[in-house]
């Protein structure tokens, strides 16, 4: 993906976007089922997902560790590993679905920051819709492509307390602009 993708990334992170906000034709999506408050589920994606780009962005990719002082207690230990059970009932939660539903172990948090190198990254963050109190759209930039690298934000997204999610699946920027319009978002 092109280093390009990623500017203004963080503000978009930070804050929901504007309505005539320039975008790409195409975004990637995630229908994310949450085990909490649809708000609160988007208050701690964006937190954690705010805190990485932060690091990630003066981070040395070719040092052997990366800093892990600006990310969220609760995700960082429950991105341990072998860690699934954790003080934090939702990331717990999250990270058993996570491991139940993709057959995989849970990240270390060194490998999941790793993954937020520009030059491998697949996708880059542009937004997230409500569509219930417990459903939200979790909207990528993947350069319109249908299949990329995205294990690492999967693991976000089941480590901030969801149930279930699914994706990817491409969607037009009309969709995307549509789901501003509706009363449930």
């Amino acid at each position: 993906m092109s280093v390009h993708k990623f500017i203004g990334e963080l503000e978009r992170v930070d804050s929901s976007l504007a309505e005539g906000t320039e975008a790409p034709p195409v975004l990637a999506t995630f229908l994310v089922t949450t085990s909490v408050g649809a708000v609160d589920y988007v208050a701690r994606l964006r937190a954690v997902l705010s805190a990485a780009i932060r690091t990630t962005n003066q981070a040395d990719f070719d040092s052997e560790t990366i800093s892990e002082t600006l990310i969220p207690d609760w995700f960082a230990e429950v991105t341990r590993g072998s860690v699934v059970v954790g003080r934090d009932h939702v990331a717990s939660s999250g990270s058993q679905q996570y491991v139940s539903r993709r057959g995989e172990e849970p990240w270390e948090l060194q490998d999941w920051l790793f993954c937020f190198d520009p030059q491998l990254r697949g996708w880059a963050w542009w937004d997230v819709t409500q569509l219930s109190n417990d459903a939200v759209v979790l909207w990528v930039d993947s350069s319109g492509e249908p299949a990329f690298p995205c294990e690492e934000f999967r693991w976000l997204a089941y480590a901030c307390g969801a149930k279930n999610v699914d994706g990817p699946l491409l969607r037009r920027l009309s969709e995307w602009r549509k789901s501003h319009q509706d009363p449930a978002t």
